[in-house]
């Protein structure tokens, strides 16, 4: 199985054609409220920066996990989200 990101479904900008690109998406989104897309941006910025987030919590005493298998719960909790 492939692994992807959120900023997959987003237009490349490095593309000669990012910004047609940028323009079909959104067309495709005009009709999407904006309480939607406050919610998909949010979500996206958390899925992208959970990495960042485990490692932060892996710092923690307690939380603490250095091999990626202590049994403590904070442990158990931080890895459930990588």
């Amino acid at each position: 199985e492939k692994s992807w990101q959120p900023q997959d479904f987003l237009p490349d900008l490095s593309e000669d054609a990012w910004v047609e690109n940028v323009k079909n998406l959104r067309e495709m989104a005009a009709g999407v409220p904006d309480e939607v897309f406050v919610v998909l941006v949010g979500d996206m910025v958390t899925e992208e920066a959970l990495p960042t987030y485990q490692t932060l919590l892996n710092t923690f005493e307690g939380c603490d996990d250095p091999t990626g298998t202590t049994e403590s719960a904070w442990a158990r909790w931080s890895r459930g989200w990588t």
